[in-house]
């Protein structure tokens, strides 16, 4: 199965999972040092709180990787793990591109709840570009594909300046609650 399967899997992994996808240049946030594995009080098993068709039922976190059963999705050169304004950001390369899908995550207790920039959001959406467009060096970018007659949007290219706007982004409500897990 591939990554982006997995990413499908573990938290809709967003950006795939409404075909319109949400990426950024690179691992983010910029210039922070990799995690080499996810923290010990993070490992184990963990079950969905609802049904979802974004995420999976259960999951298991290991030191370095994560296990939805059969599939895993290891920390490494295309799967980079950073900590960022208290969530821990999994980034993920994309095969078709050189841009990078994000899953943000965060732990209270034995509830580990995931979060996506996700576009099926229009008030999300209008929030990103708001916060791109008016920092100096930021962009935002709707790619968009003719299907016959009609031309949908197949990609929101999110590019922060730097870690300000990163952080913006994710304060001024940017971010998509996908779901909890509990222990």
């Amino acid at each position: 199965m591939t990554r982006s399967i997995l990413f499908l899997s573990l938290g809709a992994l967003i950006l795939l999972s409404g075909c319109v996808e949400v990426t950024f240049p690179e691992p983010m946030p910029m210039n922070r040092i990799d995690k080499t594995h996810f923290p010990k009080s993070w490992e184990g098993e963990w079950t969905f709180v609802e049904q979802s068709d974004d995420l999976e039922e259960n999951l298991t976190v290991y030191s370095q990787y994560i296990s939805f059963g059969d599939e895993t999705l290891v920390l490494g050169k295309e799967n980079v793990l950073r900590k960022f304004a208290g969530y821990y950001v999994l980034s993920s390369t994309n095969k078709s591109s050189d841009r990078w899908s994000l899953i943000l995550a965060k732990r209270n207790k034995d509830i580990l709840s995931i979060y996506q920039f996700n576009a099926q959001n229009d008030e999300k959406i209008a929030i990103w570009k708001s916060v791109l467009e008016a920092g100096e060096g930021s962009s935002f970018e709707t790619v968009r594909k003719k299907d016959g007659d009609d031309e949908k949007v197949r990609e929101y290219k999110l590019n922060p300046e730097n870690n300000a706007a990163f952080r913006k982004l994710i304060k001024e409500g940017g971010l998509t609650h996908t779901g909890d897990y509990v222990r």
